[in-house]
Parts: C-alpha cells; sequence; structure tokens
C-alpha cells in the first residue's frame, strides 16, 4: 500500500516534485492508465528528453533493452506531465490479468542505493547525514560521470551498460519544483541555482531581524506550495527547508563525483555549477525513487530506480509492483 503523507508531501504527488523528508519514505504504488489515444508503438518510442546529449549517443536508447508487454504502450510524456506518464494500457489490452508480466528489466540497468563502487563509498561516507537519498543520489552521480579507469576496466558488455545508463540518466529533464520557470520571475530573482540549493543551514538566524523565518525565497515559494498542496504556510516552508538540510549535508561530499558540469545561465564557480549539478540530481532522483526486494534472502529493501517504472504516476490505487528475480526485475500487474 502507498504510505500515508502529511499535506505538504502531498506536493509529490500534485507535481512529481522532489521534496525529501526522512520520515517519509519514496512512493512506492504507482498507476499506468488506459489510454484513450496512442501516438506510437512501445517499441520505437523514446523515453528521453529531446535535449541534446553532448557526451553520450543520442541514438542510445533504454527501451532497446526492455522487454514490453504486447499489452502495454508507451509514448512521451507531455510537457504537464514532468515525466511522470506515458505508460498506458493499449487500446486492445483490458485482458491484462493479475500477476501478469508487463515488462522485463536487466538488473544491471537499473539504479540501486546498495551498488556502490569504491568510489561512491568514500563520497558518501564523506556525508554529514547519511540517508538511502545520498547513497542513491551517489550511485547516479557515479553513473552520469564514469571515470577513465571504470570505463577502461570494463568489459565490453560492462562498457554498452555503462553508456546506455549514462544516456538513460542524461535524458532526465524533470523531477523537482523550483526552476525559475516553475517559480516565476518574483521569486527566482532571489533563487541561487535552483531553490533546492538555495539558502544554508543557518538562514533562521541570519533572517530573524528582518523579521523573517527563513531565506526570502524560500518564505515567497512557501505561499506557492501552500496553495498548490492545501497544506498550511508552516507545513510548506518545514518540508522546503528539509529538502535543502538534506542536500546541503550532501553537497560537499558528493561534488567530487561530477567530472563535467552542466553549463547554466547562473554565474558561479566550478564548484558551484558541480553542486548545482549534485542539487539537480536529488532532485530527480527524488522524483523516481521506489522501493525493492532484490535479493530473495534478505528481509531489507533497497531504494532503486528502474526504468519504465520511473514514468509510472503517483496513485493512491496500486495496480502494478516490482519484483526482482534472479538477473531481471519485472513489473508485475
Amino acid at each position: 500500500m502507498c504510505p500515508s503523507l502529511s499535506k505538504a508531501a502531498i506536493l509529490t504527488a500534485a507535481i512529481a516534485a522532489t521534496s525529501y523528508n526522512p520520515f517519509i519514505q519514496p512512493t512506492t504504488v504507482d498507476a499506468f492508465g488506459v489510454a484513450p489515444t496512442l501516438s506510437r508503438r512501445c517499441g520505437h518510442t523514446l523515453l528521453h528528453s529531446e535535449r541534446s546529449v553532448t557526451s553520450v549517443s543520442a541514438t542510445i536508447n533504454i527501451m532497446d533493452s526492455i522487454t514490453l508487454n504486447d499489452k502495454i504502450e508507451l509514448r512521451n510524456p507531455a510537457p504537464d506531465e514532468r515525466e511522470k506518464g506515458g505508460v498506458e494500457v493499449a487500446a486492445d489490452g483490458s485482458g491484462i490479468k493479475a500477476l501478469e508480466v508487463l515488462a522485463r528489466i536487466p538488473r544491471n540497468l537499473i539504479l540501486a542505493s546498495t551498488d556502490m563502487s569504491p568510489r561512491i563509498i568514500d563520497a558518501v561516507s564523506a556525508a554529514r547525514n547519511i540517508t538511502w537519498a545520498t547513497e542513491l543520489t551517489a550511485v547516479t552521480l557515479a553513473a552520469l560521470h564514469p571515470t577513465e579507469g571504470e570505463a577502461a576496466s570494463s568489459s565490453n558488455d560492462d562498457a554498452d551498460v555503462m553508456q546506455i545508463k549514462q544516456a538513460w540518466i542524461q535524458s532526465w529533464k524533470a523531477g523537482g519544483w523550483g526552476s525559475a520557470d516553475d517559480l516565476g520571475p518574483d521569486i527566482a530573482g532571489d533563487v541561487v541555482g535552483t531553490l533546492l540549493t538555495t539558502g544554508s543551514d543557518n538562514d533562521h538566524n541570519v533572517y530573524a531581524k528582518f523579521r523573517m523565518p527563513c531565506h526570502p525565497a524560500l518564505m515567497k515559494a512557501s505561499f506557492g506550495l501552500e496553495f498548490l498542496t492545501n497544506c498550511t504556510e508552516e507545513e510548506a516552508r518545514a518540508a522546503l527547508t528539509t529538502r535543502g538540510f538534506t542536500y546541503r549535508s550532501m553537497r560537499d561530499a558528493l561534488e567530487g563525483l561530477v567530472l563535467e558540469s552542466t553549463e547554466r545561465k547562473s554565474k558561479g564557480t566550478k564548484r558551484d555549477k558541480r553542486c548545482w549539478d549534485v542539487g539537480d540530481a536529488l532532485d530527480r532522483v527524488m522524483a523516481r525513487a521506489t522501493t525493492l526486494q532484490l535479493d530473495a534472502d534478505e528481509t531489507t529493501t533497497s531504494h532503486v530506480i528502474v526504468p519504465v517504472y520511473e514514468h509510472l504516476a503517483h496513485s493512491l490505487n496500486a495496480n502494478s509492483k516490482l519484483v526482482s528475480i534472479d538477473n531481471e526485475v519485472l513489473l508485475v500487474a
């Protein structure tokens, strides 16, 4: 079942935001819908964004390595879906039965918080507050920025997987709430990088003398969050403050995993840009994360990001789940 969420956390379901609360687990129950009209067959639809990919060929498509049930259709998510959509039941797929396998995803194509190389372990160990979000963000950054040594020591098959995962992560463009387009010009002028990367852990004391409870950008944004989710102003401000604290607890430790920073309109040092990339990764990881028991002999679960499943819309009505068997992860009805 889907965990109960506070009013402030409803933002995750409302606009696929990535506010992280250490007391709230990622959404584990999602839903696919029936498509009234479908633009393309699943085998030929690219799930990634239209933006150019500079370090990996844009022709690499993770869907080429995934087996889909013929009863499932994929389309490109609409802009207002923020990459949470596009996995739908085909027009002739009404006969889907309980426990029917809808997709087979190779185990080595998923991102898991337990798949940590020595480089990732060293980075995570330096974080101020280690959580599953820290681990999964580090795994994502390392897959996005493999070192020359990692590439050279990989077999041909491993190198192919490395490139596929890198292209897949590069395709993520949505998954957070806090860009200039989201906030509007009145708030964006106070933002440094994104809303997630704005502010400090000492903001309460810094701005108290101005009779403000937090950084002005967060205070203004909390009014919008209050309106969007029907929560209280205090709950909205607490959610935004918590995710900022979570980012800063890992920022300095993980920025070293970013080997080539993203060019931005915002001015900043090379380190600033690497830190903003960490914030972007956390944003997008939190919008896609779920839990999965990867080893049948263990009772603990891993936090993972799974292709196809990441596009399922947040829902309180469970009609699909993930199951790990041998070297595959199955999406089951």
